[in-house]
């Protein structure tokens, strides 16, 4: 197999594998959209849910100290009103209503909603007299009318509406869905002659069952038909309601009198988010009838009734046994449907919208935190892959919540977090076939031969080996060591025992070049080939790479001086096993070569080449055995470092195929036993040999 060796090569394959699994990961959540449209929507709402739970307490009322709100309001029809004041079951005399309505406009309420639908004349034609009569005195109350949805929307022929009055008119563009009313039912004629408004309290649960959006708007021949609460809305805000202008797909438009424009985010099928305040009964005043009435009874009480609703928007709910409805919310699963009219009002008296995420920052929500997890990947090995995923996952959970919180918007949850959670998988599998494959493979080729810092930095950036691989040039320490006279002990051994004598000197040896920091190059029989300083990175000035060269010139003779003091250890047990002793020569040389793969695709072969090597060479074979013969440079650089002594005399040899030689240096076997050495990778070596043993 052809072994990659440009970094320009394989860095592209890398960065273009790793681009392929992110889109593979952002386009999975895509398909299963397209593929199958409502697999993830339940799961989308359950987080949707999340958001409204743990958002700060949206603010109902201008004063910040006032957790509820101080101008809309309800008013219950409760069952202790039934029983304690004899009103009996269900449904009520319609005067009552009627009562309560006088009693509201006496007491300055700005609007009143009431969500109870008459639409069936009463037995007592007198009661239903009553209601129209006090509807039309208070002047200011909104009744809701129920209708179906049309099963064709606007592609149907529309209904008609019986009271055009009542409609918004405006023109609609764009794409999207407006739905239309199919069966209409409306209050009784003198109380929709007589109302302030009508408005349809339609509602369009999700799959879940749970009330999120509803439609403001359903269209009818000559108009649309707008909910109760934007009925009542548009009145208190003083909205021309021939303004309307509707975008599909995106916004209602309107314009107050006072030419401020008032903007309502809609989705493709005309909906709205419904943003509920909280649960029931913890942002909104409900008044229960029957406390009502016991304040009737007291003249001290009665005094200061009016003060409860004067310029409040009352809603009149139904909260009586077995005949109030009720549905689910973010917040609860058993709410009064009358308390999402409170929120829906309030939502568009404030103005508070939310909006789903436009289709741009869709795209972005669904392909940033893929692309950070591809730089992290592309950044370091497989921990920042997973600490990068803990930290963009945690980071779009947080953008989400604050997002939602501070702009009403509400983002993609599961797309995105699916298209992160696929992304690390794919991301790793492609970093092992391209990167930590060629990392083994390099391992396994050469791993025997480097030194424990490599190993490591090749884990920790395995980036690092297409600059190893490359040919360059650069100021090296070359080590050369080989045993004397071996070759006339091989003739005179038996095999058995040349092995035993190869393997305890190799072995021993190389565990002391590689505790130093140096790269072993090659076996030679009894020789030994290495150098020292190719590993570290380049950079960083002259003043700092002069160090380096100084920094593993040092440690080639420290490794030199213990090889040499191991050998007299080696000497003594190979004595005591009656065994020959035998003594080494090591020759070692500072200069310029070059390094890198220089093999071929048949057979790597990391190495260095030069005349600074065939030097080394040479130093070794003229080196006294149990010494050591260094170059003037070498000399100079580990006398810097305090493991020769200064006044070391320099002496001549002649060296085969280069010449004399004025400017050597000569360690003798009695120096190096008086030289000491303190290895400065002790944990390394302590390492290798457990490895070794």
């Amino acid at each position: 197999m052809r072994m990659p060796f440009s970094p320009r090569e394989w860095s592209w394959s890398y960065v273009a594998s790793l681009l392929v699994c992110s889109a593979i990961a952002i386009a999975l959540p895509l398909f299963l959209n397209f593929a199958r449209p409502r697999l993830l929507e339940p799961m989308e709402l359950w987080t949707v849910d999340l958001r409204y739970q743990h958002r700060p307490p949206l603010p109902v009322s201008d004063d910040p100290s006032q957790d509820r709100s101080a101008t809309v309001v309800s008013l219950d029809y409760d069952d202790r009103a039934a029983y304690d004041y004899g009103i009996g079951r269900w449904p009520w005399d319609r005067r009552i209503h009627a009562q309560v309505l006088d009693l509201l406009g006496k007491s300055g309420a700005r609007a009143v909603l009431v969500d109870l639908l008459f639409d069936h004349p009463a037995a007592n034609a007198g009661e239903d007299k009553a209601l129209v009569a006090a509807t039309r005195n208070a002047g200011m109350v909104f009744y809701p009318i129920a209708l179906s949805p049309a099963p064709k929307g606007e592609s149907g022929e529309l209904v008609r509406f019986p009271s055009p009055r009542h409609l918004l008119q405006g023109e609609a563009q764009g794409f999207g869905e407006i739905p239309a009313a199919g069966d209409v039912t409306m209050p009784l004629p003198g109380l929709v002659e007589s109302a302030r408004g009508l408005g349809h309290i339609q509602r369009t649960p999700d799959r879940d069952g749970v009330v999120r959006r509803v439609p403001l708007l359903y269209a009818v021949k000559g108009g649309f038909v707008p909910s109760l609460a934007l009925a009542a809305a548009l009145r208190q805000l003083d909205v021309d309601r021939t303004s309307m202008r509707i975008e599909r797909g995106r916004t209602i438009r309107f314009k107050s009198r006072k030419g401020e424009e008032m903007v309502i985010p809609i989705d493709k099928l005309g909906r709205t988010w419904i943003n509920y305040a909280g649960h029931w009964g913890a942002r909104f005043h409900h008044y229960p009838f029957s406390w009502i009435l016991d304040q009737l009874r007291s003249e001290q009480s009665r005094a200061k009734f009016p003060e409860r609703f004067n310029g409040k928007t009352v809603i009149v709910s139904n909260l009586t046994t077995g005949s109030s409805s009720r549905v689910a919310t973010p917040f609860e699963g058993d709410f009064p449907s009358s308390e999402v009219q409170l929120h829906l009002l309030n939502m568009l008296l404030r103005q508070q919208f939310l909006r789903d995420a436009t289709e741009r920052e869709s795209a972005l929500c669904l392909g940033a935190p893929v692309l950070l997890l591809t730089g992290a990947a592309l950044a370091g090995g497989p921990w920042l892959v997973l600490v990068g995923f803990m930290v963009v996952l945690g980071g779009y959970v947080f953008a989400l919540q604050q997002v939602f919180n501070q702009a009403g918007v509400i983002l993609p949850a599961v797309s995105p977090i699916l298209a992160l959670g696929v992304a690390p998988i794919l991301l790793l599998v492609t970093r092992f076939l391209f990167v930590d494959r060629e990392r083994l493979r390099f391992q396994s080729v050469l791993g025997g031969f480097l030194p424990p810092q490599t190993i490591r930095a090749i884990q920790e950036n395995p980036q690092t080996i297409p600059r190893l691989l490359a040919g360059r040039a650069r100021e090296l320490t070359v080590f050369f060591a080989d045993i004397k006279g071996f070759s006339s002990f091989c003739k005179r051994a038996d095999p058995l025992q040349i092995q035993r004598i190869l393997r305890d000197y190799l072995t021993t040896m190389t565990i002391i070049l590689r505790g130093y920091g140096g790269t072993l190059d090659k076996y030679m029989g009894d020789g030994i080939m290495a150098f020292f300083g190719d590993a570290e990175p380049e950079g960083g000035g002259e003043e700092a790479e002069e160090k380096r060269v100084e920094r593993n010139a040092a440690n080639a003779v420290r490794a030199a001086l213990a090889m040499q003091k191991k050998m007299t250890e080696l000497n003594l047990r190979w004595l005591s096993q009656g065994q020959e002793p035998h003594l080494i020569r090591i020759g070692i040389n500072t200069g310029f070569v070059t390094v890198g793969n220089l093999g071929t695709e048949y057979l790597w072969d990391y190495t260095v080449i030069g005349p600074e090597v065939n030097k080394a060479q040479r130093l070794e074979s003229a080196a006294q055995p149990g010494g050591l013969l260094l170059a003037r440079r070498t000399y100079a650089l580990s006398r810097n470092q305090g493991v020769l002594p200064e006044d070391l005399p320099p002496c001549t040899f002649t060296l085969k195929g280069i010449g004399e030689e004025t400017d050597l240096y000569a360690v003798p076997a009695e120096m190096v036993a008086q030289l000491a050495v303190s290895p400065p990778y002790e944990e390394e070596i302590e390492t290798i040999e457990r490895q070794f043993s």
